[in-house]
């Protein structure tokens, strides 16, 4: 290729990152709330060094331990609110070093949100400089979507030749991403002021006439654009919903506020981005009870990266993986209440096993389903619904 060929290439795709950019902080709210299972007592089995969760080690897993160790150091750059900050990487990175050997030091510095993060560093691969960060913590499909086009900036890693206990259903994009966490996006409600015969069960329910005025719902209407997807309503079908449900709304809130369902503000929240989120309100006897909708169950994920421009990319995959062996289950766990629905033992692996019991099965979204349609002009028409009905 040319340089004036190159030239023009990284420009474009700067300009794209731009625009997607812009998109995706008006569109999409801050990092998402943690999300949690209460009351199960689970333990996985251990993991110890020379063994990944019961499985043995490929035989190249030393030769990336070895290289990882040569590059010394991980620069990692985030919010505070993703892994408690510096208390968690900290953490993280010395279970990752006690897991597989090594002596990595982390260079931890604070950073924007992750839609801001993701763009920075489409936008320095493209100008050919290192990632700011050496590891991309991405909460949404659609974060890491910006993130393999219109340029693939992630390695695209082969996981299970270094770890066979990684499922392969976690793995997306042909290795750019792995899931190291899930969530269910459902609805809250305050019990004190929805009797339990009334209690909505499903998104559907929340059209009766009784919940006018009684429900709140996100600004930017958040995984309604998945709802939009062509493997659940479809997006004229959710479109007439929200149209029908800003009806109902009272007002809008973001994931986390649940003290204005505690207080009455607004008695119902949908959709809300995590169980987890409620936690802090119910281990404190807040009347709050969540519910994953019947006609609306999906398991949404959070992912780790590693930009093809970063410094340490070998301590960088070390750092994923630690994230989905039992020791990084568990810190995920402890500082989000989030863990994987696809490591057998997990919480969350619990819930769905449980929701599939019950006859309902959840849409397990992935980066390639957010592709595979407009999910961002969807996202914005819902908003829009909502921002005339507030008006």
């Amino acid at each position: 290729m040319s340089a004036t060929a190159t030239k023009n290439k990284a420009s474009t795709a700067m300009s794209l990152v731009a625009v997607l950019l812009a998109v995706l902080t008006a569109s999409i709210g801050s990092d998402f709330p943690i999300a949690s299972l209460i009351g199960f007592d689970v333990a996985l089995a251990a993991a110890p060094v020379g063994k990944t969760d019961g499985k043995t080690v490929s035989d190249k897993l030393p030769s990336l331990i070895k290289a990882a160790q040569a590059e010394g150091m991980l620069n990692l750059v985030w919010g505070e609110n993703t892994f408690h900050g510096l208390t968690g990487v900290r953490e993280l990175v010395a279970g990752m070093n006690k897991q597989y050997g090594t002596s990595v030091i982390a260079n931890w510095t604070p950073g924007p949100s992750q839609p801001q993060m993701a763009a920075r560093i489409a936008q320095e691969f493209a100008a050919g400089v290192p990632a700011t960060s050496d590891v991309y913590i991405g909460g949404s499909e659609s974060y890491i979507a910006t993130l393999a086009s219109p340029l693939m900036v992630l390695e695209q890693v082969d996981w299970a030749s270094y770890f066979p206990q990684i499922d392969a259903t976690a793995v997306q994009l042909k290795g750019a991403a792995i899931e190291i966490s899930g969530r269910f996006p459902g609805i809250v409600y305050n019990t004190r002021l929805i009797a339990k015969n009334d209690a909505p069960k499903s998104l559907m329910d929340l059209l009766n006439p009784k919940f006018k005025g009684k429900v709140s719902t996100q600004p930017y209407v958040g995984y309604f654009d998945i709802l939009s997807g062509p493997k659940q309503w479809g997006p004229e079908r959710t479109a007439d919903y929200v149209q029908k449900l800003s009806g109902q709304v009272s007002g809008l809130m973001r994931c986390g506020e649940y003290e204005r369902v505690v207080s009455g503000e607004f008695p119902i929240h949908a959709l809300a981005c995590g169980e987890g989120g409620v936690l802090p309100f119910t281990e404190k006897g807040a009347p709050l009870r969540y519910v994953i909708p019947s006609d609306a169950a999906m398991v949404t994920h959070r992912y780790c990266a590693v930009p093809k421009n970063a410094r340490s990319r070998n301590a960088a995959k070390l750092f994923c993986a630690f994230l989905l062996t039992k020791s990084g289950q568990e810190f995920q766990w402890n500082v989000d209440r989030q863990d994987s629905e696809k490591i057998p033992g997990t919480r969350y692996y619990r819930i769905l096993s449980e929701l599939h019991a019950g006859g309902v099965k959840p849409l397990n979204v992935s980066v390639d389903y957010v592709m595979s349609f407009p999910v961002l002009k969807y996202a914005k028409n819902l908003e829009d619904i909502i921002k005339v009905a507030e008006k």
